[in-house]
């Protein structure tokens, strides 16, 4: 290698063409890529959709400095390298940016080799296109996001433009989980649930502990999300109070997003549908609690308790989050 570079110090265009080569994946509008392992994993995640962002977006070239002529997108067309890969394959300077390339007397490229006859007319139209290009302005080069008019990141339009809505489950509860009037980290606690994330044993034993999976509450299987909140036959107790006071037969579906979406068109001739919405919440509150406190308090309520504890909990939901007036236990189950 050593005779490589000291021809290399006697030639600037193999100079130039070496160094394009060892930075030939260098982004002049992104920051490097994070390679520590603590204390970065925040800006990790932000730094790895970068790929999505920069499909998304422009370079406006002002000064020409920071935009690459072949690898960023600044034609109107689209990306150079892409537009016409033959030429690109010809051109020497592969990295250079539009200001090295451009001059008062237009552009300046220098070609690997003589043309064959046949490429001239491809040339031709490589030229034609590139020439639609005005020239350089003072100021910096920027990046321009398409997904708005004024060429501004904002991350809700930036949502909006990479949701593929019909690659979403259309059955997916998500009115269910939030725009239900339950405090906010229960929200979060059966959004959880219904990605069957929430830490119940079976979680726990994926991420490698070793465990003797058993129910807290029944003790008769496995732990499992599904049935922990579904199908065990002490959370079953919670649920009969709410069936039985409208007169409903239910058979309890195998997942906790297919309960919201049943539990919600059970709840069409309830007469308060916003406190039929808050029920299952409630419930799976109550005995999340119950099983942490068997878990790791050692602490044992029975079913009556339990109930209690439900019921006590969905009126304090609906006094303090969804009405303004005071209501009790009485007038609460009344109106559900």
């Amino acid at each position: 290698m050593k005779w490589l570079w000291k021809y290399a110090n006697n030639n600037q265009m193999l100079w130039r063409e070496v160094i394009g080569a060892k930075y030939e994946k260098e982004d002049n509008w992104i920051a490097k890529e994070v390679t520590t392992p603590y204390g970065v994993s925040l800006w990790r995640s932000i730094r790895s959709l970068w790929n999505e962002v920069k499909s998304n977006s422009k370079a406006k070239v002002m000064d020409g400095n920071k935009t690459r002529f072949w690898k960023d997108i600044w034609h109107e067309k689209g990306n150079t390298e892409d537009l016409f890969p033959d030429i690109y394959n010809l051109i020497m300077f592969q990295q250079s940016t539009i200001a090295d390339l451009w001059s008062p007397q237009g552009w300046n490229f220098i070609f690997r080799r003589n043309l064959n006859d046949w490429e001239i007319v491809r040339v031709a139209e490589f030229l034609n296109n590139v020439n639609t290009f005005t020239g350089l302005q003072p100021g910096e080069d920027k990046l321009w996001w398409t997904g708005d008019d004024k060429g501004v990141f904002k991350v809700n339009k930036s949502y909006k433009l990479m949701d593929q809505t019909d690659q979403q489950c259309s059955s997916w509860p998500w009115k269910q989980i939030w725009k239900s009037r339950i405090p906010h980290k229960v929200s979060f606690f059966v959004w959880s649930m219904a990605k069957e994330a929430v830490l119940t044993q079976d979680n726990v034993m994926k991420r490698g502990r070793t465990l003797c999976s058993r129910c807290f509450l029944c003790g008769e299987t496995f732990e499992t999300v599904n049935h922990l909140f579904l199908h065990c036959k002490y959370t079953h107790h919670l649920w009969r109070i709410f069936l039985n006071l409208k007169g409903i037969s239910w058979t309890m579906p195998m997942k906790v997003a297919e309960a919201l979406l049943c539990w919600e068109e059970a709840g069409v001739h309830a007469k308060d549908r916003g406190r039929w919405r808050i029920i299952p919440g409630a419930i799976w509150w109550a005995v999340w609690k119950e099983r942490n406190s068997r878990c790791f308090e050692s602490i044992e309520n029975n079913v009556q308790k339990v109930k209690l504890n439900c019921i006590l909990l969905l009126v304090f939901w609906c006094n303090q989050l969804y009405s303004n007036d005071t209501v009790s236990i009485i007038d609460v189950l009344d109106s559900i």
